[in-house]
């Protein structure tokens, strides 16, 4: 997106509660200037957390990948 307002930034702030009451997370990545002004000066990057804004593609699937790792079970009495 190129701009982003309060009621955009609203409607996103919507979904990342949603996404974090039901355990995931929210990750962005590439916004442009305005949207990245405003998203870090509300307190929408505190919500979704400063480190699942990404500046490219990779750097999100990186950040994905660190958050998969985390949600998986650690297997009980596993043979070895």
């Amino acid at each position: 997106m190129t701009a982003l307002d309060a009621t955009g930034l609203f409607a996103l702030e919507e979904v990342a509660q949603t996404l974090k009451a039901s355990g995931r997370a929210l990750i962005l990545c590439g916004a442009r200037e305005q949207p990245l002004q405003l998203i870090q000066q509300s307190e929408f990057a505190d919500l979704i957390g400063p480190e699942n804004i990404c500046d490219n593609v990779q750097e999100a699937i990186q950040r994905a990948e660190e958050i998969f790792e985390k949600l998986k079970p650690v297997a009980k009495g596993a043979a070895t």
